[in-house]
This record gives C-alpha cells, structure tokens and sequence, in this order.
C-alpha cells in the first residue's frame, strides 16, 4: 500500500508539473511575436517589449506606400547593422508588409521560389559565399515589395513567349561567356557547371508564366547579380 501511495502522489504531483509547465510556456508565448520567414525554414522570437521598441525604432518599415527593404534599412540599420542583422531586419520587413498583401499567397510563394532559383543559379556560376547565403533570408523582403508593387496589375500573357525566351536565352549566353573564360579550371568541369546551372535554368523558366513574374524576375536579377564576367574568371 506504502508503494502505491508513493506512486500516486508521483502521479498526482508529475500531473500538476506538467500542467504548470505547459501553463508557462503558454504564458511566455503569449508574451512573445514569432516571425516566420518565408525564405528560409527559422523563426524568430521577440518579447512583445522588444518588437514594440523595434517597431518604434524603425518607423521606416511601416511607410505607405513602402521603401524598397535595401532603402529603408540603408535609411535605418539601428541595432541591426551586421549582415546577420540585416538578415533579421529584412524577416521583420518582410512581415510587417505582408499584413497589406491579403490573398496574394500563391504569387507570394512563387515569387519567393523564382528569386531562390536565380540566387541558386549565380551562386553556381560563383562557386558559392556567403552573400547567396545572406540572399536566402532577405529573399522574402524582396518579395513581398513586389507583391505589394503589383498588387493592382493584372497579369497577361501578352508577347510573354517571345519575352521569357529572350530573357532565359540571354541567361544562357552570359553564363557560357563567363565559364568559357575560366582559367585553372579543367574543361570537363566547365562542362559539368555548364549542365547544372542548365538544369536551373529550365526551372526558372516553367515558373514563369506571365508578364509580371518576368519583370519581377528579371529586375531582381539584374539589381542584385549584374557584374562583369570579368569578375567570374579564375
């Protein structure tokens, strides 16, 4: 009986821990803004207090119409000015913009995969660093601008064939110039890369399937990939 009891109270107080912890971790959630990026699978956690003060810190992020997230964090990087903060600032960015765009999931998401393809793809050409990787938490404030930039335009379908082909041909010739001039680089392995940013590319390309997304696309690309080839040569 002795052990019984014991085991009951165990029971009993184990029961009213557990019960306490999940009340806790409920009250602390409460007390909390989690921030999910759409960019990347993270999320980031802040007291109430501290996403108030951040909030107050950087009205520059709650303009309408908005600034462009590299403008408005060039114009404030209070407490965020390291590349990993700026990370963190474009999520918040991104999440305060998005409250605007209702039901625009669906371009959202494109969206955001497209620019991850073209990060994907230079980030080939460059043989990787840390700037693509830095690209990847940004990429959804670069999205959620455009959503909220053409979130009045229809989208056509309008000359989009012989656009798009003009737009992934010329991909396609830049990248062969650049690897062609490579030195110290085996010819066997030019074709490899050669291969892979292809295969890329016709990814890219079956995601784009109208005028909008080829401008979004393609002005992303040239304001953050346009360098020399030049630059590509080792």
């Amino acid at each position: 009986m002795h052990v019984l009891s014991v085991l009951l109270l165990c029971c009993l107080f184990g029961c009213q821990n557990s019960k306490k912890n999940t009340e806790q971790q409920t009250n602390h959630l409460k007390d909390s803004v989690l921030i999910h990026s759409h960019s990347i699978r993270d999320t980031f956690k802040f007291s109430k207090a501290e996403f108030k003060s951040i909030v107050d810190n950087h009205p520059e992020i709650n303009l309408h119409p908005p600034l462009h997230p590299e403008i408005a964090y060039q114009n404030n990087d209070k407490g965020f000015n390291s590349e990993t903060g700026q990370d963190v600032y474009f999520t918040i960015y991104a999440y305060n913009l998005e409250k605007y765009n209702h039901n625009r999931e669906q371009f959202r998401t494109k969206l955001i995969e497209a620019f991850h393809k073209v990060n994907s793809i230079h980030g080939l050409y460059k043989r990787g660093g840390s700037f693509f990787g830095h690209q990847k938490a940004r990429i959804a404030a670069y999205a959620e601008f455009d959503v909220y930039s053409y979130r009045n335009r229809k989208p056509t379908l309008k000359d989009l064939k012989k656009n798009k082909t003009n737009y992934i041909d010329s991909l396609k010739v830049c990248f062969e110039k650049g690897i062609v001039k490579m030195v110290n680089t085996p010819e066997k392995a030019k074709t490899l890369l050669l291969e892979d940013i292809y295969l890329e590319i016709s990814q890219l390309e079956k995601l784009i399937d109208n005028d909008i997304m080829l401008k979004a696309i393609r002005d992303f690309e040239q304001r953050h990939y346009n360098y020399d080839n030049i630059d590509l040569i080792w």
